[in-house]
């Protein structure tokens, strides 16, 4: 049988060890919305991270760079199929970068990209970009 003393001191050991792990608990519930709020703020973050290069801007600078080789300095111009230009008008927009689109004397619609100028050319496929060029 158990003294009064040793029933005293159970539930006291008791209660401390509930509160102990009720203070466990709610210490490890809050480190929980902490981590899923950190998860989503990183995710939001890396979505970010390099908005400036996409594969288009990939296709259209390596048409400047085989130019810069051959010619030791960059294009006028590079033509560019309708799906290409509408893809650089949404880059344009995101990365808030001045958009300059005007129509050349010969009719045909041009803008303005870092240091050449897109063409839009409609004899070419939707998603081709086309040769870099002087006029």
């Amino acid at each position: 049988m158990l003294s009064r003393r040793e029933l005293f001191a159970a539930g006291a050991a008791m209660t401390t060890m509930k509160a102990a792990d009720a203070g466990a608990a709610q210490q490890s519930a809050a480190c929980q919305d902490y981590s899923d709020e950190l998860r989503s703020i990183q995710g939001t973050l890396s979505g970010f991270a390099n908005r400036v290069s996409t594969p288009t801007v990939t296709d259209l600078r390596e048409r400047q760079r085989q130019f810069l080789r051959l010619n030791q300095r960059f294009p006028q111009c590079i033509a560019v199929g309708i799906r290409v230009w509408e893809r650089m008008q949404d880059w344009h927009i995101i990365n808030q970068r001045a958009l300059t689109i005007q129509r050349a004397g010969d009719g045909e619609w041009q803008m303005d990209f870092i240091m050449s100028v897109l063409v839009l050319k409609l004899e070419l496929p939707e998603n081709e970009v086309g040769q870099a060029y002087d006029r």
